[in-house]
């Protein structure tokens, strides 16, 4: 492996690893619900013309995690019900099931499982009174590994290498043997992607961070981060990672920053493992 290039951000970015990009579509949807003078039906007609988010929309908001308890059959009176931003989150999470449908069904797997999670962290913790109202912290678990799509289909080389010293033990986190393989890690081009597709800053910096949320200096991101962490902590200890690899403990100053106690914590693993039956549910939604 000695032989392998080592990228810096910059470098990989503009050598090797070409940033997906958001459809038209969905930028016209999101341009659409962050203008406050949007008419219901110009958000409804413009998600209608792109036929596999309006598909992947309806079938979300029909799945059994929402528990509408009513049979939705428009895309109007799924915004009626669930509101704007909660449209726009499925809506990106349509995007990205449509981004990553055909990959590595153990890493999507695992990114719906944080996404679950995330939702009972940020429905339980502290997180709950810094989300805005209808903001889901699904989004934040769906997205955070999405780096690893890029570094897997751009450097199958380097991701082998990743995954044989990650499987092996001995080498440290796998952010750790990521950066010591490639230069860079996921975490990293995860955060770029979020940039990339014009998603909220907070969003981009908890992706950017969700490893080392001691780096990010703003507190109210920096809780973002760390909840984000954490709820990747507990999915892996549940079981399901992507990869095979070492559970490293969290340092303490995380569950600070996260500002999570015993008690919190028994409240999310259980909400989290009473959700936990729609994670096959959701994997239904990331093929065409």
């Amino acid at each position: 492996m000695k032989d392998l290039t080592k990228y810096t951000i910059e470098s990989l970015l503009s050598e090797t690893v070409t940033l997906p990009s958001l459809p038209a579509s969905v930028q016209n949807i999101l341009m659409l619900i962050g203008n406050p003078n949007t008419k219901l039906s110009d958000l409804s007609h413009a998600i209608s013309l792109d036929p596999s988010i309006s598909f992947k929309l309806l079938r979300l908001v029909n799945s059994a995690y929402y528990g509408l308890g009513q049979k939705v059959t428009s895309i109007e009176h799924a915004i009626v019900l669930l509101g704007t931003k909660v449209i726009r989150n499925l809506v990106i999470t349509a995007t990205v099931f449509s981004q990553i449908g055909p990959m590595a069904q153990d890493l999507v797997r695992h990114s719906v499982a944080v996404g679950v999670a995330m939702d009972a962290v940020s429905s339980i913790g502290p997180l709950k009174e810094v989300l805005s109202e209808g903001d889901t912290g699904f989004v934040f678990g769906l997205v955070h590994d999405i780096g690893k799509m890029l570094l897997m289909e751009f450097l199958p080389k380097h991701w082998a290498g990743v995954c044989h010293c990650a499987k092996e033990g001995g080498y440290g986190s796998w952010v750790a043997i990521e950066q010591q393989i490639i230069g860079v890690d996921h975490a990293q081009v995860g955060g770029r992607i979020g940039e990339e597709w014009k998603l909220s800053e907070d969003l981009c910096v908890a992706v950017k961070y969700h490893h080392e949320p001691w780096d990010v200096e703003n507190e109210q991101q920096r809780l973002m981060s760390a909840s984000l962490c954490i709820a990747d902590y507990i999915v892996r200890a549940s079981g399901l990672s992507a990869y095979e690899q070492e559970l490293h403990p969290l340092r303490e100053d995380v569950w600070r920053s996260a500002g999570l106690n015993n008690r919190l914590l028994t409240d999310i693993i259980r909400f989290y493992f009473d959700k936990h039956i729609y994670i096959e549910e959701f994997m239904k939604y990331t093929g065409s």
